[in-house]
């Protein structure tokens, strides 16, 4: 619940929730037993400078809250996946022992790894974790000299190291011997599943990540101290657990996907979707890109694999998760064929423009007045230096305020062409563009009243086309209604997709999801699509789109309070969980392997393997799971003995047996 103006602050300590998202950053504060929203804000997110929007936003709820009341700090944020799509890791080397030539050829063709400095080094183990060749130390030496000051940390990658670390850890002395201080990410470290190429991307990915993110957790420690609040910090990751900012120092590559985690668990969380009998779909829609989480009858996020990122693909365990350009800011514009078309790209809403730039309202009635007809695309000189010949007439042509598109290409002999370039430009920041947008249509049909419903107005009426009898408000209605469509239509299509079944949104898909959106047909054939999931809106804009979207659906759809902050929310009620597998085979000399995280050792019967792996493992994770910030470790085991049947079915014969360890935190 939210306090009250003029209400006393309460004594109860509590969590900050911290979800600094694309568009804005929310906080929340929530005290007591149960854990309630006392108090929550939102700022702009500043990409350039993430620390300015975490400063700003701390200001904001420091007027709500007391700092001494505050008991631990949870951060979701986007800024691992951000780094790595936007190509703005450190440098780093990548060190790769016992792959080939081909391997290592064919995965920097594909752009596997995100460096191009790597040296292969001789060594490596086979899949049974038995030595194939000597480390050459010395070229490892070499590689250290030869990167010297060019590289900011390493990530060091040994073949079948999941099996045998041993040439790993070797290389990680040398490492700290000839590179004194500098952070090195080893693969095995980071996961124990078989893809080497996938694991020396990982390792490649952390390492690259690792000082960005300590910049980020240093100035927020930082920050708060300044600001009297003492408490731990943790981190969301791509899971929806939680960790420690130290943990998450040296293992930022995990914080993949983790602002769409806070999403998921705050919607499970606000909804109470592990009480329902059901399974339910998070639908987080924003300014820029909706996303759609699946949870589980538990209120659980699905995690069904790992996760991908910029066509890089990790062994990072990551929520399940579908994004797609539609949000409250989607450029809306009729395509070649006359098709009303919402997004990728997004613009600023008209009403937008036109309340921080008033003369965005006479551009617009100018061309009502004219009887324009077309796409009411407003341009603003952006802060990229123009680098073409169109680009600097355009930016001499801006000199004097902004411009619809029409007018300021009015002179280009190749309008289309030159439309194409402007596009281009808006993407190099060269020119910025408004639009109209869901927003706007919010404003026109009186549902939303935050900025400029006249330009919102004008805008609708430039774009109804004379063949129609659309007036403004209908116009609006049909936007409203096709953003629904549109995220409904991916939502079913997603939902085929994890029962293993694929529909496309094209051809034939299209016309049958077409037509079972259609409710006023009831004396023909009638097409049901039924998602037996209930629907959870969040994000700002999705009290205006969640019951839409249900209702095509025919599906209940649940907005709860406080859904504009969910991702905040998420990581404010976080737990930790960690998990390691770890697997025992027979050998063809009648003993037993167990592939552990520190190499492997043979036993002569199956069940000394086991009890001893669990007395080992038990101890290590125990350790592990402390420096990961666990306070109070509980480690649980799950045994799976894994056996096919032989001679057509007349006995089994036994395969291997695979350990389980889940660590939860007995504090939670």
């Amino acid at each position: 619940m939210n306090r009250k103006a003029n209400e006393p602050l309460g004594r109860e300590s509590g969590v900050l929730g911290i979800d600094a998202g694309g568009t804005f950053t929310d906080i929340v504060f929530m005290s007591g037993d149960k854990l309630e929203v006392e108090a929550k804000r939102k700022t702009p997110t500043y990409h350039d400078d993430l620390m300015i929007t975490i400063r700003e936003g701390l200001d904001l709820i420091m007027q709500d809250v007391d700092p001494s009341r505050i008991r631990a700090i949870n951060l979701a944020t986007t800024l691992a996946t951000n780094a790595i799509v936007e190509n703005k890791l450190r440098p780093v080397g990548l060190i790769l022992i016992g792959y080939d030539d081909e391997t290592i050829s064919k995965a920097i063709q594909r752009g596997a790894f995100s460096t191009q400095l790597i040296a292969k080094v001789q060594g490596g183990h086979s899949a049974k974790g038995e030595e194939v060749a000597p480390l050459d130390e010395q070229a490892i030496v070499d590689a250290f000299k030869k990167w010297g000051s060019s590289i900011e940390g390493c990530a060091i990658s040994s073949y079948f190291s999941v099996r045998n670390p041993s040439h790993e850890i070797r290389a990680l002395q040398l490492a700290a011997e000839h590179a004194p201080g500098m952070k090195i990410t080893c693969g095995h470290e980071l996961a124990t599943e078989l893809d080497a190429i996938k694991r020396a991307t990982t390792a490649v990915l952390n390492a690259g990540l690792i000082p960005i993110v300590m910049d980020l957790l240093v100035s927020v420690e930082e920050e708060c101290k300044a600001r009297g609040i003492n408490a731990p910090i943790t981190i969301v990751r791509g899971d929806g657990s939680l960790v420690s900012a130290e943990w998450a120092k040296d293992h930022p590559v995990e914080m993949i996907l983790s602002g769409p985690a806070g999403s998921a668990c705050g919607a499970s969380y606000l909804a109470g979707a592990g009480e329902q009998s059901k399974a339910s779909w998070a639908i987080d829609i924003g300014g820029t890109t909706t996303d759609i989480i699946r949870l589980d009858t538990n209120g659980k996020p699905l995690i069904t694999g790992f996760s991908t990122v910029a066509h890089h693909k990790t062994l990072v365990r990551a929520i399940d998760i579908e994004t797609f350009g539609l949000g409250g800011d989607s450029r809306v514009y009729f395509d070649l064929e006359q098709n009303l078309t919402l997004g990728p790209r997004r613009v600023q809403p008209l009403c937008v423009a036109a309340s921080e730039h008033p003369e965005v309202i006479h551009l617009l009635a100018w061309h009502v007045e004219s009887k324009y007809v077309g796409e009411p695309l407003v341009v603003f000189r952006g802060k990229g230096k123009p680098d073409t010949p169109l680009a600097e007439r355009i930016v001499e042509r801006l000199s004097d305020g902004p411009q619809m598109t029409d007018t300021l290409l009015e002179k280009e002999s190749m309008a289309k062409r030159s439309f194409n370039e402007l596009l281009n430009m808006e993407a190099r920041g060269i020119v910025n563009f408004a639009g109209f947008t869901p927003t706007d249509a919010l404003h026109v049909v009186g549902l939303f009243d935050r900025w400029s419903r006249e330009a919102s107005i004008l805008g609708a009426k430039i774009m109804i086309r004379d063949d129609t009898k659309d007036t403004p408000e209908s116009f609006a209605n049909t936007v409203r209604t096709r953003m629904a469509e549109i995220a409904a239509a991916r939502l079913f299509t997603k939902s085929f997709s994890i029962d293993g079944l694929q529909m496309s949104e094209r051809g034939e898909g299209r016309e049958i999801i077409k037509l079972a959106f259609r409710k006023d047909r009831p004396d023909s054939a009638q097409i049901r699509l039924i998602l037996n999931a209930s629907l959870i809106g969040l994000g700002a804009p999705a009290w205006a789109f969640i019951q839409p979207i249900g209702a095509l659906l025919d599906e209940q759809s649940v907005l709860p309070e406080h859904a504009e902050v969910a991702g905040a929310v998420g990581a404010a009620v976080g737990t930790f969980s960690l998990e390691y597998a770890v697997r025992i085979v027979p050998r063809s000399d009648g003993l037993f392997r167990v592939h552990h995280p520190l190499g492997y050792t043979d036993y002569e019967q199956l069940e000394d393997a086991v009890r001893e792996t669990q007395d080992f493992m038990n101890v290590w994770l125990d350790e592990r799971a402390r420096k990961a910030g666990a306070s109070n470790p509980d480690i649980t085991c799950e045994r799976v003995d894994e056996k096919a049947w032989i001679s057509g079915g007349t006995h089994q014969v036994y395969l291997w047996t695979q350990l389980t360890f889940s660590v939860s935190d007995k504090m939670d």
